[in-house]
């Protein structure tokens, strides 16, 4: 919370030259958030490693690992643009075991523990919900958000985006990776899928979904490892299988 109030009292403040970076855009808000959580981790689990987007894998117990996003959602950010979230995972042993991806604008938080469920904190009413995944069973009656990740190829991208536009009912891109799953888990849009992306990006969302009642997949099917950066499909379990299919030979 403490992270996210940083952002909230800098947001619409930036003076980045945001044109200038491309997909690299990194801010001081960036490290500042960063930074702050981090040393909360530290303070509180000295033998942990952290991997974090800005500063990279801090290696020490292995079988503890924290993954930080601290500002997911940079170009949004830096745009006045306000879904842009702040997003962690905690592993042990190779397992996603906690999560949160708190929308500082939103004032929303979302939260899972594995084998316990997901919910949604309303910060404006102070009230949480269990959440669950859509019960759309059907492509082409399917909301998709998607996100580019690190992909370069725009041919590829544009490739993808189409072949959603005409199969589903709806797409959009909202450019913040660990919310985009989190509005899969709950409901909001039926699947998200994103290209080379990060760990830290949606690691913290994969288990919202999971524990939603959804699917988090790479390309070929298989189960998302949260250490690797890969295409992946999150979804609500329901049009998992229409959605590989189309895109298979991507």
């Amino acid at each position: 919370r403490e992270a996210g109030d940083f952002l909230l009292m800098n947001f619409r403040k930036s003076s980045l030259n945001k044109r200038a970076h491309g997909k690299d855009i990194k801010t001081i808000y960036d490290i500042a958030s960063e930074k702050l959580i981090k040393n909360t981790i530290v303070k509180e689990f000295p033998d942990h490693s952290i991997l974090a987007e800005e500063t990279g894998f801090i290696k020490k117990d292995n079988d503890y690992i924290w993954i930080i996003d601290p500002l997911d959602g940079t170009s949004n950010f830096v745009n006045s643009n306000p879904f842009f979230a702040i997003a962690i995972a905690f592993a042990f042993k190779g397992k996603l075991k906690l999560s949160v991806v708190y929308a500082p604008f939103l004032k929303e938080l979302f939260y899972a523990e594995a084998n316990k469920g997901s919910y949604l904190l309303d910060l404006f009413t102070n009230k949480k919900r269990r959440i669950r995944v859509s019960k759309i069973n059907r492509l082409s009656e399917s909301y998709i958000v998607t996100c580019e990740g690190g992909e370069k190829d725009k041919k590829r991208i544009s490739e993808i985006r189409k072949r959603l536009i005409i199969n589903a009912l709806d797409v959009r891109k909202l450019g913040a990776g660990s919310l985009e799953c989190a509005w899969v888990a709950c409901g909001r849009s039926d699947a998200f899928v994103t290209t080379n992306i990060s760990p830290w990006d949606i690691a913290a969302g994969a288990l919202l979904v999971k524990e939603a009642g959804g699917d988090v997949l790479d390309f070929n099917g298989n189960e998302w490892n949260f250490l690797s950066t890969t295409d992946v499909i999150v979804t609500n379990g329901k049009i998992s299988s229409p959605l590989l299919s189309l895109l298979k030979d991507l």
